[in-house]
């Protein structure tokens, strides 16, 4: 997914499909034969799932950024055995250091939402691999993945990663909760912002809420979903225990200067299934 983004870019819209109580956790029925497979995006819905250990304090949602930086940073260390094409899938860059047009290694963070026992707590870390790789690739990339067990987090100290797999998991670690695959949901809410590569034009209120709207709907497509029938942005997520937009850390542009950033919720007229990790650029 993410053409064009690198190891600094978390430009990412993280959503996870917000389905009824009754529905379970991934917010759609995964028996055999429910209902046909939903169409998806470029990143493959079979994720791979670690589980964050500790002794520390527990890590924020607003902990995204770094965290993700420093898990590609430390797989980065360890793929000097990769062959070139797997090591730009790896890093969102060429050889030449300019941003890989095609699409790449998603990382993202974990975090313990929906409940009101939900406080944002990142709990684990998710891989979603490119769908378009060969049997061979995603083997190597597995076993890139299962190379790194620990990140140093400088004073949030030493974090284990621990590799989680089974439907048995707890919903968190689940793959469906976080794609609802197969059958997949129409309505998705951002755990961390969109942040935008340049400021909305808009001086009225509403044509930049028109705007911005606009932004995300291409950024869905992009990624090879369809077009949203509504987006709703705003600075409050839809999921219980996600922090305002404007508390996560403010991402740089080139110019220096700060991104603006929102949570957004989407809504499609056809099933849809994830993992939903969008960015807007230009």
């Amino acid at each position: 997914m993410r053409p064009g983004m690198g190891i600094g870019d978390t430009s990412v819209v993280s959503c996870v499909y917000r389905g009824t109580p009754a529905a379970g956790a991934a917010g759609a029925s995964t028996q055999p034969g429910s209902r046909p497979e939903a169409a998806g995006t470029v990143f493959s819905p079979d994720l791979v799932v670690f589980r964050l250990e500790s002794d520390t304090p527990p890590l924020g949602l607003t902990d995204s950024l770094a965290v993700v930086q420093r898990w590609r940073q430390a797989l980065l260390s360890v793929s000097e055995t990769l062959s070139e094409p797997l090591r730009e899938i790896l890093s969102g860059h060429t050889a030449s250091g300019a941003p890989l047009q095609r699409p790449h290694l998603a990382l993202f963070p974990l975090p313990r939402v929906g409940s009101l026992q939900g406080h944002g707590q990142i709990v684990g870390l998710a891989a979603a691999l490119p769908i378009h790789l060969s049997d061979e690739q995603r083997s190597q990339m597995l076993d890139l993945l299962s190379q790194v067990r620990e990140l140093r987090l400088g004073p949030r100290g030493l974090w284990y990663l621990v590799r989680v797999c089974g439907s048995r998991a707890p919903a968190t670690f689940r793959a469906t909760t976080w794609t609802a695959h197969p059958s997949g949901g129409r309505y998705w809410a951002s755990m961390t912002p969109v942040a935008f590569d340049r400021h909305p034009k808009g001086g009225d209120p509403s044509v930049y809420y028109w705007e911005v709207a606009a932004m995300t709907s291409k950024a869905c497509m992009v990624v090879g979903l369809p077009r949203p029938r509504e987006v709703v942005v705003t600075q409050v997520s839809a999921h219980l225990g996600v922090p305002p937009a404007h508390v996560f850390p403010k991402l740089r542009r080139q110019g220096a200067s700060d991104r603006r950033q929102v949570h957004a919720s989407l809504a499609f007229c056809e099933r849809v299934r994830g993992p939903m990790l969008t960015e807007v650029r230009w």
